[in-house]
């Protein structure tokens, strides 16, 4: 990578993660509901047969009361990321007991092989993804925090898609970016390993 284009892209990060640092806790847990809200008005939500959530971290859309509702729901089922090595897994969970202090102390589950979230094995089902991030844009452009966990793990769940049937049997899988409208900017410059979502979540709407 181009030493300026990556510096460009820290600093980005580091701007973008400035103004969600600065929302007070009340203003985080006030936009992550409506956020939540938003979601669960979604088609794509209300179809999904799998979820695969993350645990909220820092200054995150806070995820804990979705994960919550979508227990007591008890009509899908619900993966969680386990970091292992330099790629991320993702875990079947059945109750918040399921998580454990994992990679720099994020909730993660415990990782029991059984419970491993396999793409064949899902094929056919209706999955949402829910992605976290630095920076988004209008163009469902995203950038992580630098270690592209969820890159290589939406591209990888892409291949299995394309090479599974995926659309043959009618059936979608959908990732959608949950940030804070402080953490859009106008466009970001992307590398080719650089995964768009295919919607993001915002407290004042949704970009398709």
């Amino acid at each position: 990578m181009d030493q300026n284009f990556f510096n460009r892209k820290q600093e980005l990060r580091s701007r973008y993660l400035a103004c969600r640092d600065g929302l007070s806790f009340r203003e985080r847990k006030e936009k992550s509901e409506r956020i939540k809200e938003l979601l669960q008005g979604e088609i794509f939500y209300q179809q999904a047969q799998a979820v695969l959530v993350y645990m909220d971290y820092r200054s995150e859309v806070i995820t804990t009361g979705l994960v919550e509702d979508l227990f007591a729901e008890g009509t899908k089922r619900i993966f969680a990321p386990k970091v292992e090595g330099m790629d991320i897994s993702f875990y079947e969970v059945g109750s918040m007991e399921d998580f454990i202090k994992g990679y720099q102390g994020i909730r993660e589950p415990r990782g029991e092989e059984e419970k491993l979230f396999v793409p064949g094995k899902c094929k056919g089902q209706n999955i949402l993804v829910l992605v976290p991030g630095a920076v988004f844009d209008r163009q469902r452009g995203r950038l992580g925090y630098g270690k592209g966990f969820y890159d290589r793990f939406l591209g990888k769940l892409s291949e299995a898609v394309e090479k599974g049937g995926w659309e043959e049997e009618g059936a979608f899988v959908c990732s959608a970016g949950l940030a804070f409208d402080c953490q859009l900017a106008k466009k970001i410059a992307l590398e080719a390993h650089d995964r768009r979502v295919d919607m993001i979540v915002t407290e004042t709407g949704i970009i398709r």
